[in-house]
This record gives C-alpha cells, sequence and structure tokens, in this order.
C-alpha cells in the first residue's frame, strides 16, 4: 500500500499599500453583511478525535467504544509484511493499542493480513475479526490466500474454542458473539462471490458447532444479536419460488416467515429502533418494510452505494458508488426520495454510525479515521 502523502504549505509574502487594504476589506464587509452566506458546519475542522494513522476498518460497540484496525508494515527475517494493528478508542480520544498486528500470526511461514471486519459482543467486552490472509506456499513464490475470523477480549487475548481440533470459523465471516457470552454467529459462503450462505453457530465453551436452518439459505443477512435473532432474505436452491424475508432465532434454530418478497437483491439493514427493515429490492430502488405490518411496503430511489439508516429513521445516509470506493454523503428522506448533500459533499471512503446513533465515524480518504457528533450533521 502507497504510503499517506501530506501535502505541505508555502508561505509567500507580498508588500500591498496600506490604503488599497482598508478600502478591501470595507467592501468584503459591507457585502457579507448585505449578502450572508449559507452557513455550514465546520465538520472537517472540529471533530471529537480523529485517528491519525491509515485506519483498514473500524466498528462501534455498543458502549460507543470503537475498535480500529490500524495499517502497519512489520519484518519476519528477510521479508517486509503488512498487517493490522487493533486499537480500541472512545469519542474523547482515550486509545489503547490491544494487540500488534505481528501477534495475530500465529505460523513461521511469511505471513501478510488484512483486518476486513470487526464485530462487537452486545456487552461490548468481546470482540470478533474477521481477516484474510496471504502467505507463500511451500519453497514458491506462489501467493496463496485464506479468510479466517478470530475471537479475542478487549485486552487483545486470544478466546479459544474448547474441545476443538480444527478452528469451525476458518472461512466464516460477518461473525457474531450472541447476547448468551458464549455463542458466536457467523456465516459461510455457499455460491461464490456470496450470492448465497449459510449460518452457522459454534459455543466457545463446548466447542459445538452446527449449521442451522438447513436446507434453507440466504442472500443477505443482518444480525440482532442483543436479542439472539438475525433478520434475513431467504431463497430456495432452484431460485424457483419468491424470495422470503424471515426471523431467525439464532440459539433454538427457529424461524417465522415474514413475507414474500417480490423481489430482493441484498444489504439489508434493520432500522436503529428494530421496527423496520430496508433492502435493495431492484437496482437502485431501496425497500422498505415495517415488520409490525410487513405487507405494507415503500420503495424509494436512492441510487447504487453503501447506505445506513440516520438515527431517526426518517431519512438514510447513502454514500454512493462501489462500496469498495470513497463517494461523496447523501441524506435520502423516506418516504419522500428527496436528496440533499451530506457532510459538505466532501469524499469519504467509509461511515458509520454509534449504536445510539449520537456518534458518526468518518473514514476520509486518506484513511484516517474521524468522530464526530452525528448532531453536526442532521439532515
Amino acid at each position: 500500500m502507497s504510503p499517506r502523502i501530506r501535502a505541505a504549505r508555502a508561505a509567500s509574502s507580498r508588500r500591498f499599500v496600506a490604503a488599497p487594504i482598508v478600502a478591501l476589506l470595507a467592501v468584503v464587509i459591507f457585502l457579507l453583511a448585505a449578502f450572508p452566506f449559507r452557513v455550514y458546519p465546520a465538520a472537517e475542522d472540529k471533530p471529537a478525535f480523529v485517528m491519525e494513522e491509515y485506519c483498514s476498518t473500524f466498528a462501534w460497540a455498543p458502549d460507543n467504544r470503537i475498535a480500529i484496525g490500524v495499517y502497519r508494515v512489520y519484518n519476519h527475517k528477510k521479508y517486509t509484511l503488512e498487517g493490522d494493528d487493533l486499537w480500541i478508542a472512545s469519542p474523547d480520544g482515550k486509545r489503547t493499542r490491544i494487540i500488534e498486528g505481528a501477534k495475530l500470526v500465529k505460523v513461521d511461514k511469511p505471513q501478510s493480513f488484512k483486518i476486513n471486519e470487526i464485530s462487537w459482543s452486545p456487552d461490548s467486552q468481546k470482540l470478533a475479526i474477521y481477516k484474510t490472509t496471504y502467505s507463500l506456499a511451500g519453497d514458491k513464490d506462489t501467493l496463496t490466500s485464506g479468510d479466517l475470523t478470530e475471537l479475542l477480549d478487549t485486552a487483545g487475548r486470544e478466546i479459544t474454542i474448547q474441545g476443538v481440533k480444527e478452528n469451525p470459523l476458518v472461512g466464516g465471516y460477518q461473525a457474531t458473539w450472541l447476547a448468551d457470552g458464549s455463542t458466536v454467529a457467523f456465516l459461510t459462503e455457499v455460491v461464490k462471490p456470496r450470492e448465497f450462505v449459510e449460518i452457522h453457530t459454534v459455543n466457545v465453551t463446548t466447542g459445538q458447532s452446527q449449521k442451522l436452518f438447513d436446507p434453507h439459505q440466504f442472500i443477505s443477512v443482518v444480525w440482532d444479536a442483543a436479542h439472539n435473532r438475525a433478520i434475513a432474505i431467504e431463497r430456495d436452491k432452484g431460485m424457483s419460488g419468491p424470495a422470503k424475508l424471515v426471523s431467525l432465532d439464532l440459539l433454538h434454530g427457529t424461524r417465522k416467515e415474514i413475507a414474500d418478497l417480490e423481489s430482493a437483491q441484498g444489504q439489508l439493514t434493520i432500522s436503529p429502533s428494530g421496527k423496520r427493515v430496508a433492502f435493495f429490492y431492484d437496482g437502485d430502488v431501496l425497500e422498505v418494510r415495517d415488520l409490525a405490518a410487513p405487507s405494507k411496503f415503500i420503495h424509494v430511489r436512492v441510487g447504487l452505494g453503501k447506505y445506513e439508516w440516520a438515527p431517526d429513521e426518517r431519512h438514510i445516509l447513502l454514500k454512493r458508488g462501489p462500496e469498495s470506493r470513497s463517494g461523496n454523503l447523501m441524506w435520502v428522506s423516506i418516504p419522500d426520495g428527496n436528496f440533499t448533500t451530506a457532510m459538505n459533499d466532501l469524499v469519504y471512503r467509509d461511515f458509520h454510525y454509534s449504536p445510539d446513533g449520537r456518534f458518526i465515524g468518518l473514514l476520509r480518504v486518506t484513511r484516517n479515521l474521524a468522530i464526530y457528533q452525528s448532531s453536526s450533521f442532521s439532515p
């Protein structure tokens, strides 16, 4: 990865006659008084906290702490390798590195890795880290890669799964701790690239792992870990029947059908109150359903991109374009579909609201992380 490039400004001085300066200032003051400019929030001037390092990803805890993967380079014998340190920070700027990236490598052969996703347990005491590893195959210079989810506590100590010879989380992703504190739910890929997935759980105390809801498969899953459930969009293997919106009990392995869906393409989300869900219905159209009255729905044309619910649940915040690329942010009103520029129309790599909606984290194009009070950006 290329290093951050910081721009430096060179100062220059010029000579002016005093009288023209006074006259110019008088004109400027008159114009400002007569034609006041619209005032925008000074978002980029006064963040609550900035992580200046090169951040790969971040995730909010229920208690508003932030887990942050920070890119670093380290040496292993004759190799220069890449990885991510793991930090935990709070919105007031207090932070601590809980693990050095090199310690996440548990093999002797050279291995680079990247943290892709981080999730927290409902009690904010445990983490699940999904990473991709890159290593050389044998004595050859052939690069191989693999995916793995690891479990840690907030001190950076590994949480081992008792009584297993092989880690059931190898290849698993989008993992989450459930509210019982010992069960981890995760997805595995059935049809690449993640077009169909299956849901599994593993109990770290007993080592028991199982595939849930067989033979049902899903195209999109969103966790409600605090209630030990998930909401998912389900499709049969032959794609013959309609898609179904279902509620899944992850501890008891039971499912409840909520509604048949005419069409569904993914990016399923739950609103902050847990009362509504949204997903892409067709192309750039978002479908919103009330879980208390799931037969009723609205369609809102929002454009392609990654989105999250705003705390007021009357808007979504949309990053336009492919999820892996930077883009500008837009408010989209629900159900009107009106667009409003957000964050002064600046471009960001990623963003996430805190679970209580009080803060928003913005990953800048330069990959440093800025934390703001979300009230500064109300639509």
